[in-house]
């Protein structure tokens, strides 16, 4: 797939820098979303974790509609 594991703490901050924002927590998971709710679905991860997986950065970024060398850009420009 080619994804890398970010940390956590990297991949909310890019999050906030993308315009999200934290809707809810249910069970383990986090629930981010566009202030207008504009997702299809929102961005799910567990914040618990020291890493975000490759997976899940793989689906969110589709939910986003974000492709992944724009990610990887912008993620190590943090």
């Amino acid at each position: 797939m080619g994804y890398k594991p970010v940390p956590t703490k990297k991949f909310i901050k890019w999050l906030k820098k993308r315009g999200l924002i934290f809707k809810r927590s249910k069970g383990s998971h986090a629930i981010w979303d566009y202030p207008d709710d504009s997702l299809l679905r929102p961005v799910i991860f567990r914040p618990a974790e020291k890493e975000i997986p490759s997976y899940h950065i793989h689906t969110n970024l589709e939910t986003m509609g974000v492709d992944y060398k724009t990610f990887e850009k912008e993620i190590n420009d943090l």
